[in-house]
């Protein structure tokens, strides 16, 4: 099937309504046919306008409205035979001058080269003689072009098209039968074609020698038969209006709408209520219940109960009713041991009685170790009648509802049944629609659209067409067995099954036989595979559960994806709640959203709020302004008794008396402004006024001069009183309103300050405030970019791990993860942090020079040299192949490389890297996925988790996964941060400390100083000091970690555990991590009786000491023989009886021990109770003193005094030091100096040896590295390094293991070859051993022929499997295949034998060519198999052979700028209407419309501006847009009323603008009453000899003529402008001469002159004036043509017409 590049939107459009043009054409042909010659006629010339078929305008104006769509479809196929016919002609002229026949993009360029490839045909046969007349027949059109071409080169035939290019349209030849009902013309008499776009507004049809203009359907052409005026259109509503409500014609169709308060109904017709209740919840606000009326609602006002505690109204039942507590979270319960019970106005908490009690209601859940609700409905646990009730289970408990009929519910609100609207549910199938009826729903099918074959209605709607999957609807013929089915766009195709073939004689694959099986296709995210339809479907996320949305979102299914939506829009005052997604009010002011005026109080409503002025006693409202008090003057009323003085105050007022000159007051109220008045005596004057004693007059009195203010007031004195104005503050005070003091104003809590907000933190001071830095949290760091952000700093930069340690950054902090130590033979990179093998071969040379070092990866190896490099010698004394890749003696990369072994060698193989997210393992050298959640690689945000996948991971926020101090966002999706200072969620000193919101939670810091994160102010110390966040439970470690404080932070450890079991006396620090003593003295758990005992703390325990004794004095006279009482120093009360002690007494210097039960030693040594010479020892139930070293006890005195060693000789000095004593001791000061390996220490005196190997003064280095320095008194030896055994020295003085080759071992630092023979028989039965160097030979006492051996019982001959064993002699990559008696070698697959009998590669792509790869693939040959490479645009499969054609439209995002189209192995890109694909093939450019058409037509009549994509058109001042958007109509300003308004004036209308022109007669001239142009002469009596008087004109006419701009002149070359006649007697001649009196036109413009114009006679008494050049504007021109009357040759007379011509600026 040849392909057509019509566009397919038109050939549907055509198609379907070709149908329908058929179908009326059979029954009523005779009325059509009017209508189709005339709108075909439309259609060719819209085409005959370059004009796109597609856009062809509708309606079409004189078509009744049932003929409207025919009408459409005949202009579309006429516009298309238009250019079909043009195509064809320029196909035709390719063809003749040998150009390639391709198909043409413009519109009909599918017949471009149809009737190419036909005419080429027809010169073809024609050239030869063949003839052009033959029964065979391509079709239309290439038979039409092949006959027409044919006869013009055929031999002796006339040429019957001498010039086809010539003829545009041969409507005999290209469509057979039908008749032209146009003229055509060449393109040199068509003026339309020459003069595109210029001559007509809309459509210029050619005549011949001339045109005409013809207007679009809805338009009539204008007066001026060039532009078109929009016709009125007939409103179809009036005549018969099917609407309910409202009903507009759009020309079109008819469009129905509804009023307000209702919605428009399925049927398109009628209109239903909205219930804007229902709808819009809060509608009324609070204290209001919202009623639906008919198309609107109302809102009844209902008064507000007030309830009593543990009460709330309820709008809805008008009543109050319980709040339940433990439902709204306002109960205090602990919920970890009491239940929250719910009691009528009240609560009450219940003790749990164990982990597993649950209060009623509910049940203990083993699984999910918590209570649950028990389901009374599902358990029949439930008292509810059957038969009239239904059973709702509820939280702990249920409720018995009316049953309802079905197609009703149970409405709680309304607590009865009301309908169910079952079309929620959607139960109707695609392309019916649900009507919701009472009780039940009807299905009503929708009109459905027609579809060609292949299609279905979308949607079973009348929107548009969609593809019938024929595979998946089983609507297809394949067979089932031998075909499967494949859907394409509007068709299917069947495709055999075939089974793969097995090609026995293929060198290089042998593929087994299958079955046909329908491959899995791989598909993108959000698309699953079909296995029945074999296609990728999308996933309906919301139904699967697989999306995130919150609760107060709703998920909406997308192709490929989904997206969450919020659930309602919520009206003003309403917010969307995070948690619960319902609608809540807002309260503007708690927010700061109201606008209350000052002295306003804001009173928050329900979706507004209030702003309401209450006036304090003595003020009233100001009946100017409500929202204003004004103080109320008391003494207007005179409320004083007779004779006192009353004095207003503000908000009070004063009596004062008057008899005498003492005042006395008494107050009321003392504020900031008073006014005096006086009470009115029958003599005295008015308040605030006195008499003057002279003129007797009452007189404003000027209370400011006595100083009635106070000291901090102004006076201003008025009209019979007076104000006291208190002085303005200084700057940053204001005055208090009681106390009327300056006090500070405090710009940080009255948001008054200039701090920057989220950088710097206000603080605030006497009279104004300062800005503080505000410290970012631990971790973080101001951005120098943006400072109002706090950044992560990376501490890993500053490397702050230790050697063994990985830093890995996190945000806000780090972590130091260990790392795996090194293994022997490696060492750990410092950059990389990776462990690389240590080359022991070039750092020790461990090997002798008989051997040689051969690096292996974590070690080395000593090899003979008796074999090349890469071979060893074997048991048998023969070179072996070394395995390097087994022994690890290459130099692989690995994980990087992979060893592959070669003989006497090996190579290291690249491993391609491991995709994004995976990392290859060393050991299975192959690629395992990253959990980039544990080793904190990832990305996520605060607050979010990460989820590890294979290959990646994600990062989920939704309300259930964030983190603790963060909050799920619906509108981001994100988890945000909780500001818990501006929430109050904060555990911070409101009078001391400030809270500051950090990420993730928040910090108390002190006002004054402010310390760093991390610390707080101590009183005591003055000083910042650390905050144990641990001890005080401010750390946010989770369950299994313990917390450890550092210096202004805390860090969560994991190593461990969190507890520890302490001995009894001892408690478990969790800072320290070590038991410590726990002081029970201090602590209040000793025993000790607090009167006649003291505690006393010991490590572990503690002990009860007796309180000390009271000291007393006795007093005995000289004369009494008596002695007096004894008297106290302090006297104690009796002390109460001892409570029982826990066991028997103990003996003096010992205690009760609690713990063990027995009485221990009291340490009294540890209250230091000997003097300071003397040391404490503590002795059982006792203590002595005694001397300390260089003391002794003086007999005398019974105290330690200092012993001078020096003189009793007991000092240790030499006889090179002398003896100086010191208290408790002496010294020895040198006196001689040290020897050589000596120095003397003047502190000690002593001559302290000199150690030469610490201090690097040695000489051993010159020995070489293999000795060492041992430091001796006064010297030092270099000896040499001795090493363990096993191991030897090395040259480089490295102690290294000794590795001996197998059959020897290590002896007394050298290896020795083992005597096997001696050390056992390793031989079997009927072998003799003999011993050689490293190894040993088994000789056989049987004698087995080659390639035999004998078994272990040495009783027979069996083969040797020389490949296993090795002693095989394949070369280099043979493979070796065992046999009885010997072997074979062979070659691998991919190689073949050469003549040398070597293993060559096999070259599968030149042996095999075109079979081993798919043809969009090059097949590329490699040692050992073959490489496909898929080409340009293709992608290799999953077979390695096959390419894949590669959708660069969907892997490579943004290739096109606009529309991208997927071809075989390329892409193209395409653009939008009103764009160009630019040279990059990508890139879309705007096409300047305005530009491509200058020169060839005009886009507008009137300005053209480029838009993108399209363009428009505009029109200047005095111009208006009609209604086809293309054309600049005049507007005559003359019509719209007196814009001219002087008396005389005389309004012309210009194009784009209207002149006033004022008719000023000359002397001795009047207006003409009959011709209001025109001055006539007042009189025309002349005397005979008055030659002047006859010579003036006997009147002047005033004419004014409007042109365009360059107007076009016709053929003629003139343009008629003016006509002047003269009388029509024949005696009469006349004479006219012309005169350009003035020419006014702007800097640029070429200005008119005389010869711009042609004065010419049309006959004896008649004159024109004809523009012959078009004049450029604008300007004005005025023109003066007098006319001269002759009778007889006699002059009688003259007239003038002064023409006054107004060019306009543009030229239309």
């Amino acid at each position: 099937m040849r392909s057509r590049t019509m566009k397919r939107p038109l050939r549907v459009r055509l198609g379907v309504y070709t149908a329908l043009l058929l179908l009326l054409f059979t029954a009523t042909a005779g009325d059509l046919e009017p209508t189709f010659g005339r709108c075909c006629a439309y259609g060719a010339n819209w085409a005959r306008e370059a004009q796109q078929c597609s856009t062809f305008p509708a309606p079409v104006s004189g078509i009744p409205s049932e003929h409207q769509s025919i009408c459409i479809t005949a202009a579309g196929i006429c516009c298309l035979r238009y250019f079909r016919d043009e195509q064809c002609q320029k196909g035709k002229q390719a063809a003749q001058v040998g150009q390639d026949c391709v198909s043409s993009s413009n519109q009909g360029g599918e017949y471009f080269k149809d009737c190419c490839q036909g005419c080429k045909l027809g010169l073809f046969s024609g050239s030869m003689g063949m003839g052009c007349n033959m029964g065979f027949k391509f079709g239309f059109p290439w038979d039409s072009a092949f006959v027409q071409c044919c006869m013009q080169v055929a031999p002796g035939s006339a040429a019957s098209f001498p010039d086809i290019g010539n003829k545009l349209v041969d409507l005999n030849n290209l469509y057979p039968g039908v008749i032209s009902t146009t003229l055509t013309y060449s393109e040199s008499d068509d003026l339309c074609a020459r003069f595109a776009g210029k001559l007509c507004a809309h459509v210029c049809v050619p005549t011949p020698g001339s045109y005409r203009c013809q207007c679009r359907a809805g338009f009539t052409l204008s007066t001026d038969n060039k532009s078109c005026i929009q016709d009125a259109l007939i409103d179809r509503c009036r005549q018969n209006n099917p609407c309910a409500h409202i009903c507009r014609d759009t020309g079109v169709s008819i469009e129905c709408s509804c009023n307000p308060g209702y919605n428009l109904a399925p049927d398109q017709r009628t209109c239903e209520d909205v219930d804007e209740c229902e709808v819009t919840s809060g509608l009324c606000g609070r204290g209001a219940v919202c009623q639906n009326t008919i198309g609107s609602y109302t809102c009844a006002h209902i008064p507000v109960a007030d309830c009593p505690p543990g009460f709330a109204f309820d709008l809805n039942q008008q009543s109050c009713l319980d709040i339940d507590e433990c439902l709204d979270g306002s109960n205090n319960c602990n919920q970890t041991t009491h239940f929250c019970i719910n009691t009528n106005g009240a609560f009450t908490c219940q003790q749990k009685g164990g982990p597993t009690d649950c209060i009623a209601g509910y049940k203990y859940s083993s699984q999910q170790q918590t209570c649950v609700d028990v389901d009374e409905c599902l358990e029949e646990l439930h008292g509810c009648n059957p038969e009239e009730e239904t059973c709702r289970n509820t939280a702990g408990a249920y409720e018995c509802d009316i049953k309802c009929d079905d197609g009703f519910h149970f409405s709680l609100s309304l607590q009865t049944c009301v309908d169910q609207d079952e079309c929620v549910e959607l139960p109707c199938e695609s392309g019916w629609q649900c009507h919701n009826t009472a009780g039940s729903y009807q299905c009503l099918e929708l009109p459905r659209a027609f579809c060609p074959a292949g299609y279905k209605p979308l949607n079973g709607t009348v929107s548009g067409c969609e593809d019938v999957d024929e595979c998946a609807e089983n609507l297809h013929t394949c067979h089932s067995l031998n075909e499967i089915c494949i859907n394409e766009i509007g068709k299917y195709r069947c495709e055999p099954t075939s089974t793969n073939e097995v090609d026995e004689g293929s060198k290089f694959e042998i593929l087994t036989h299958a079955t046909f099986q329908t491959p899995v296709q791989e598909c993108p995210e959000g698309f699953g595979f079909d296995l029945n339809t074999s296609q990728c479907l999308d996933i309906d996320e919301c139904s699967t559960n697989l999306d995130d949305c919150s609760v107060s979102e709703r998920c909406i299914n997308t192709l490929g994806s989904y997206t969450c939506r919020l659930r309602r829009r919520c009206s003003a005052g309403y917010a969307t709640d995070l948690i619960t997604g319902e609608c809540k009010d807002v309260d503007e002011c708690a927010t700061g959203i109201a606008s209350c005026l000052p002295g306003q109080i804001c009173f928050n409503t329900e979706g507004a709020f209030e702003c309401r002025v209450e006036c304090q006693d003595g003020f009233r409202y100001d009946p100017t302004d409500a929202a204003v008090c004004v103080d109320i003057d008391e003494c207007l009323e005179s409320p004083c008794e007779f004779g006192k003085l009353c004095t207003n105050i503000e908000g009070s007022y004063i009596c004062t008396s008057v008899t005498t000159q003492s005042t006395r007051t008494t107050t009321f109220t003392t504020t900031s402004a008073t006014t005096t008045t006086t009470s009115r005596p029958p003599s005295s004057c008015p308040s605030g006024f006195g008499r003057n004693p002279n003129s007797l007059q009452c007189e404003d009195i000027d209370e400011c001069r006595n100083q009635v203010c106070e000291p901090e007031q102004s006076c201003q004195n008025s009209y019979g009183s007076y104000r006291c104005i208190w002085l303005p503050c200084d700057r940053g005070y204001t005055r208090d309103s009681l106390t009327h003091e300056c006090q500070d104003i405090d710009e940080c809590e009255e948001g008054l300050h200039s701090c920057q907000v989220g950088v710097e933190q206000c603080v605030n001071n006497p009279g104004g405030h300062t800005c503080q830095p505000q410290p970012c949290a631990s971790g973080f760091t101001r951005d120098s970019l943006d400072p109002r952000q706090c950044i992560d700093i990376d501490e890993c930069k500053l490397a702050p791990c230790g050697p063994e340690e990985e830093c890995i950054n996190s945000n806000g902090s780090f972590r130091c993860r260990h790392l795996t130590p090194c293994s022997p033979g490696f060492r750990r990179d410092e950059e990389s942090k990776e462990c690389k093998d240590i080359d022991e071969c070039i750092e020790n040379a461990p090997c002798t020079r008989e051997e040689r070092c051969v690096n292996t990866f974590g070690s080395y190896r000593c090899r003979s040299l008796d074999c090349n490099a890469g071979y060893q010698r074997d048991e048998q004394g023969r070179c072996r192949d070394v395995d390097e890749c087994v022994t690890g003696e290459h130099t692989c990369q690995v994980p990087k490389e992979e060893c592959i072994n070669t003989q006497g060698s090996y190579r290291c193989k690249t491993l391609p890297e491991c995709p994004r997210g995976l990392i290859r393992d060393p050991s299975l050298l192959r690629c395992v996925d990253v959990d980039e959640c544990t080793e904190g690689t990832h990305d996520c945000h605060e607050g979010e988790r990460c989820y590890n996948q294979y290959g990646t991971y994600k990062c989920r926020a939704s309300s259930n996964s964030c983190t603790k101090g963060f909050r799920y966002n619906a509108y981001q999706r994100r988890c945000k941060d909780i500001d818990e200072c501006a929430e109050k969620a904060d555990t911070c000193e409101g009078s001391t400390q400030t809270c500051v919101n950090s990420v993730g939670s928040f910090r108390c810091i002190d006002r004054q100083p402010t310390c760093d994160f991390g610390f707080q102010y101590d009183e005591e110390l003055k000083a910042c000091v650390d905050i144990d966040e641990c001890r005080k439970n401010l750390d946010d470690c989770e369950d299994g970690q313990y917390c450890v404080n550092t210096l202004g932070s805390y860090q969560c450890q994991t190593e461990g555990t969190a507890t520890q079991t302490c001995h009894p006396g001892f408690t478990f620090n969790m800072t320290a991590r070590v038991c410590l003593d726990i002081n029970e003295c201090e602590e209040g758990r000793d025993i000790c009786n607090k009167l006649t005992e003291i505690c006393h703390n010991s490590v572990g325990n503690y002990w009860c000491a007796p309180s000390p004794n009271p000291v007393t004095t006795s007093s005995t006279t000289n004369t009494a023989t008596t002695t007096s009482a004894s008297t106290n120093i302090f006297r104690i009360p009796p002390p109460p009886p001892l409570p029982p002690r826990p066991d028997q007494l103990c003996q003096p210097g010992t205690l009760y021990d609690t713990l063990f039960k027995i009485c221990i030693d009291i340490d009294e040594c540890i209250s230091n109770p000997c003097p300071e010479n003397e040391i404490c020892e503590n002795t059982h139930g006792s203590f002595r003193c005694n001397c300390r070293t260089g003391f002794s006890r003086e007999e005398s005195s019974k105290k330690c005094e200092d012993q001078n060693e020096c003189q009793l000789g007991s000092h240790t000095c030499s006889q090179s030091q002398r003896c100086d004593n010191t208290i408790g001791s002496f010294v020895c000061i040198r006196i001689a100096g040290c020897g050589t390996g000596y120095t003397l220490n003047h502190n000690t005196g002593e001559c302290d040896d000199n150690d030469e190997c610490k201090l690097n003064t040695h000489d051993c280095n010159q020995l070489g590295p293999k000795y060492q320095c041992f430091n001796i008194r006064g010297s030092f030896r270099c000896k040499e390094k001795t090493c363990p055994q096993n191991q030897i020295l090395i040259q480089s003085g490295l102690c290294i293991n000794l590795t001996c080759d197998k059959g020897f071992r290590p002896i007394e630092g050298i290896c020795q070859d083992i005597n096997e023979c001696a050390e056992g028989i390793p031989c079997q039965r009927n072998e003799q051993c003999i011993n050689t160097r490293g190894s040993y030979t088994c000789r056989s006492l049987l004698n087995c022929g080659a390639g035999y051996q004998m078994n272990e019982y040495g009783t027979q001959c069996i083969d040797i499997d020389e490949c296993a064993d090795g002693t095989h002699q394949c070369r280099g990559n043979q493979v070796c295949s065992n046999r009885q008696g010997g072997y074979i070698c062979q070659c691998p697959t991919g190689f073949k034998f050469n003549e040398i009998r070597q293993c060559q590669d096999f070259n599968e792509c030149e042996t095999y060519p075109g079979s081993v790869c798919s043809g969009n693939a090059v097949c590329e040959n490699t040692e050992g198999s073959f490489r496909c490479n898929c080409k340009e645009g293709f992608k290799q499969s999953n077979d390695g052979r096959t390419c894949l054609d590669v959708n660069e439209c969907i892997e490579i995002p943004g290739i096109c700028h606009h529309n991208c189209i997927n071809v075989w192995g390329s892409h193209q890109c395409t653009c939008r209407a009103g764009h160009n694909l630019a040279r990059d093939n990508r890139t879309c450019s705007d096409i300047n419309e305005c530009e491509e058409y200058r020169g060839r037509g005009r886009l507008c009549i009137g300005i053209c501006v480029n838009t993108i994509g399209t363009f428009k058109c505009s029109c200047p001042d005095g111009y208006n847009l009609v209604a086809d958007g293309r054309t600049c109509k005049d507007i005559n300003e003359c019509d719209s009323g007196n814009v001219c308004r002087g008396e005389n004036e005389h309004c012309v209308n210009t194009h784009g603008g209207y002149k006033c022109n004022s008719i000023t007669c000359p002397a001795n001239y009047i207006r003409d009453t009959r011709h209001k142009n025109r001055c006539k002469k007042v009189s025309l009596y002349c005397l005979e000899d008055d030659e002047s008087c006859h010579r003036e004109p006997l009147s002047y006419s005033y004419n004014f003529l409007p042109l365009v701009s360059n107007l076009s002149l016709p053929t003629t070359g003139q343009v008629d402008l003016f006509t002047m006649r003269g009388p029509l007697w024949l005696s009469t001649t006349v004479q006219f001469e012309l005169e350009l009196e003035s020419a006014r036109a702007p800097l640029g413009v070429e200005a008119a002159t005389r010869e711009f114009f042609y004065l010419k006679h049309t006959s004896f008494n008649q004159a024109v004036i004809s523009l012959v050049k078009s004049i450029s504007g604008p300007q004005e021109i005025q023109l003066v043509l007098n006319m001269q009357l002759y009778q007889q040759g006699k002059y009688t007379g003259s007239a003038i017409a002064k023409l006054l011509i107004y060019v306009s600026e543009y030229d239309f």
